[in-house]
């Protein structure tokens, strides 16, 4: 009870008041006592000096005369002031006179004064005097203990009115600001301090009571975003339902996409899901066509675009679909009627929001999914949300159609320039070597006709291999002299027919470690070869060719060479066909061809492949 007494601020200030007051109280005691001390002591100094100048002028002429009964009585009239003890006179000679002593063993004197007495520069006698502090100290003493009461009694009356006013002005309503605060609660906002006063305490109560104003609106305002809160809440579970319902449907929309192959038939498909599953005013799927980059309507809800022609096409800019178109970012338009984007259309007169999202693959813009409502802000970013989900499958989807058609034609292309290279290299050549042989043994009719019969069998035979060669074009099939040899022998085999026709003269050379070569590898080295020496045939006019086969750790390198006539191989090749066969068949093969040619030097073909 006491520590809690002490704690508060009663206690605190009782405390500090009276620790006050004491410490006054006693340095007031003490300066005073000190100040009459030294008052007193200035008056014995005083009493003594006088009372030394008294009998010093007095018993001069009573000693001279020897006037013993006078200075009897002058000691005894002395004697009555209460700070001389004792007096005792003596003659010239020391002797004493008379010494009188008025003082108990408890009351000894405190100073003895000893005074010579004079006659005109004669010494008559001496006079010894004591003197006894005893009544200065009582007199310090009864003051003291005076003042002491008096100053203890006002400031005992001092410190009741200090607490007496300090508790009416400070404790007082300091408790019932407590008390207000203590009795406030969440529940209870509306008490308030009641302190009239104009000092701090009563700034300090009106602050508070602004402050509780203010909480108390604050609680009023949050108990009303609490309110909207819960609402706000509970429309988010509901937008989140809906949002988990949109992508599960969306989820089933991506089933049937994988099921639907044609893409006019799918995009369709996905416009009259959309309307049917999220109630759509109005669903169009535009595509930007390949030639003019405008919008082309491809799939629409029945009656949305179709009853306009002028929207079966869409330039960038025009309208809300064309800005996306130009912008590639969707735009949500809740009205209309405020946006001048929009582009009224016959068959859609009813609409009131209008969403468009563009469909993307990374930054290539593939066309325009545009979803239309007829009613007032029908369309929210759920639906921004679900359309472009939808635009983003259609965008994959459009894509791998895209995709699939130009492999298609790639496909085509690369079917093609394989046929032709093959034709080139097989019936072509074939067809060279017939019509050589043929030309051959007509000559031979008139110089060597028991020659003929060669030529003709050797014509037979190259229209054999042709006819071979043709139908393993047609299958894609490797060379049939690579299914009996190996790279090298292929090639020192082209070298021996080239030199069986007797106009040229053929080597061949293999250097290095002779290597597996992959099959495409050893195909392309010995179609570059066969129509490297068909330009030999046909071209060249050579008298020596040699063909050199290197193998490396990294590199297959093929080299034809020929002291042919030569060619500018920076002129324009024409219908020539077997130079650009040569190097698609390298390029194919991750290899490079050089061609180098002088006039009258000859040709030198180099192809480099690594493994």
């Amino acid at each position: 009870m006491l520590a809690s007494w002490r704690q508060s601020l009663t206690g605190r200030i009782v405390f500090f008041v009276t620790m006050v007051v004491a410490l006054c109280g006693i340095l007031s005691v003490l300066t005073i006592a000190g100040v009459i001390a030294t008052q007193l002591e200035n008056r014995y100094q005083s009493d003594r000096k006088t009372t030394v100048e008294y009998l010093a002028t007095s018993l001069v002429p009573m000693v001279e005369l020897g006037d013993y009964p006078r200075i009897e009585r002058t000691i005894n009239a002395v004697l009555v002031y209460e700070n001389i003890a004792s007096v005792a006179v003596y003659d010239a000679e020391e002797t004493l006179i008379r010494s009188v002593v008025q003082f108990t063993e408890e009351d000894q004197p405190t100073d003895v004064v000893s005074h010579i007495l004079w006659q005109e520069d004669i010494k008559v006698g001496r006079v010894e005097i004591g003197f006894s502090r005893g009544y200065i100290e009582e007199q310090v003493r009864t003051l003291t203990v005076v003042l002491a009461l008096a100053i203890t009694v006002l400031l005992a009356v001092t410190a009741g009115a200090l607490l007496w006013y300090l508790g009416r002005t400070v404790v007082s309503p300091l408790r019932a600001f407590t008390s207000t605060v203590r009795a406030m609660t969440s529940r209870s906002m509306g008490l308030r301090v009641s302190v009239n006063t104009r000092d701090e305490i009563g700034t300090l109560a009106e602050s508070f009571n602004r402050m509780a104003e203010d909480l108390q609106e604050s609680q009023i305002r949050l108990e009303k975003a609490h309110s909207r809160l819960e609402e706000r809440y509970l429309e988010r579970a509901a937008r989140d339902e809906r949002r988990a319902e949109q992508v599960r449907r969306i989820f089933e929309l991506r089933r049937q996409l994988i099921e639907i192959a044609d893409l006019e038939a799918l995009l369709q498909y996905v416009a009259n899901a959309l309307q049917r599953v999220f109630s759509y005013y109005s669903v169009s799927i535009f595509l930007v066509s390949q030639d003019s980059g405008d919008l082309e309507l491809t799939a629409a809800t029945a009656g949305a675009w179709q009853s306009d022609p002028l929207m079966q096409n869409v330039k960038p800019g025009d309208g809300i679909v064309g800005d996306v178109l130009q912008s590639c970012r969707p735009l949500l338009v809740s009205d209309v009627t405020e946006d001048p984007r929009y582009v009224e259309v016959p068959g859609l007169r009813d609409t009131r929001a209008e969403l468009a999202v563009p469909i993307n693959i990374g930054a290539l813009t593939l066309g325009v999914l545009d979803i239309q409502s007829n009613r007032d802000g029908g369309l929210d970013e759920m639906d921004l949300f679900t359309a472009q989900t939808v635009a983003d499958q259609l965008a994959n989807v459009v894509e791998n159609a895209r995709l699939a058609q130009e492999t298609r034609e790639l496909a085509v292309l690369d079917e093609r320039n394989r046929m032709a290279r093959e034709i080139h290299d097989t019936l072509a050549q074939g067809f060279t070597g017939i019509v050589l042989q043929l030309e051959a043994a007509e000559q031979s009719l008139s110089e060597a006709p028991d020659s003929v019969s060669v030529h003709i069998d050797r014509a037979r035979s190259l229209a054999r291999e042709s006819l071979t060669e043709a139908r393993r074009s047609v299958w894609a099939l490797r060379p049939s002299t690579l299914e009996k040899r190996r790279l090298p022998d292929a090639l020192r085999r082209e070298a021996s027919l080239l030199a069986e026709e007797g106009k040229v003269q053929a080597t061949f050379r293999v250097s290095g470690g002779v290597r597996s070569v992959p099959s495409a590898i050893e195909d392309a080295l010995l179609r570059i070869c066969q129509e490297s020496l068909t330009n030999v045939r046909r071209h060249s006019a050579a008298s020596r060719t040699h063909i050199q086969l290197t193998f490396t750790r990294e590199h297959v390198t093929l080299i034809v060479r020929d002291n042919g006539v030569g060619f500018d191989v920076t002129s324009p090749r024409g219908d020539s066909f077997g130079l650009t066969g040569i190097e698609e068949r390298a390029r194919q093969c991750g290899g490079q061809v050089r061609i180098h040619s002088e006039s009258s030097i000859g040709t030198t073909v180099e192809v480099n492949i690594p493994f």
